[in-house]
């Protein structure tokens, strides 16, 4: 992952590959999405059995998990300083993980760091423009 910070601009360049990532999980959920549906949709209420249950909730969770890579997710490779609320650190499953809030109320992952030198490098160039940690 290669961060830098660009003056003319006044903005942070990103490049981590996750633009393609999430466009194949966006992919697999909608693929996943239709395929629920058209399991479902030809099910009588007297044959909905187990099977039918399983699909149904398959296709509940796609449409969330839709909903956040859409709405509350951001793949932007530049975004404005002004628009960086903060660093945010989150631990999941005993591995931290961590993203920029943004003003529009979505996340910007930051995906993995090889070492803790290429962090601190990063959360002191966020701390050089004025972004707190």
């Amino acid at each position: 992952m290669k961060v830098t910070y660009n003056e003319k601009e006044n903005s942070i360049e990103i490049k981590d590959g996750i633009k393609k990532q999430y466009f194949i999980l966006k992919l697999l959920m909608v693929l996943n999405l239709i395929n629920a549906l058209v399991r479902l949709i030809d099910v009588n209420k007297s044959e909905f059995g187990f099977i039918e249950f399983i699909w149904l909730t398959l296709g509940i969770l796609s449409l969330i998990l839709l909903y956040f890579f859409i709405f509350k997710r951001s793949t932007a490779q530049k975004i404005e300083i002004e628009k960086i609320k903060g660093l945010k650190e989150k631990s999941a499953f005993g591995r931290k993980r961590f993203y920029l809030e943004l003003s529009d109320g979505k996340q910007r992952n930051l995906l993995s760091f090889k070492n803790e030198f290429e962090f601190a490098k990063i959360r002191e160039l966020l701390t050089h423009v004025g972004i707190e940690n």
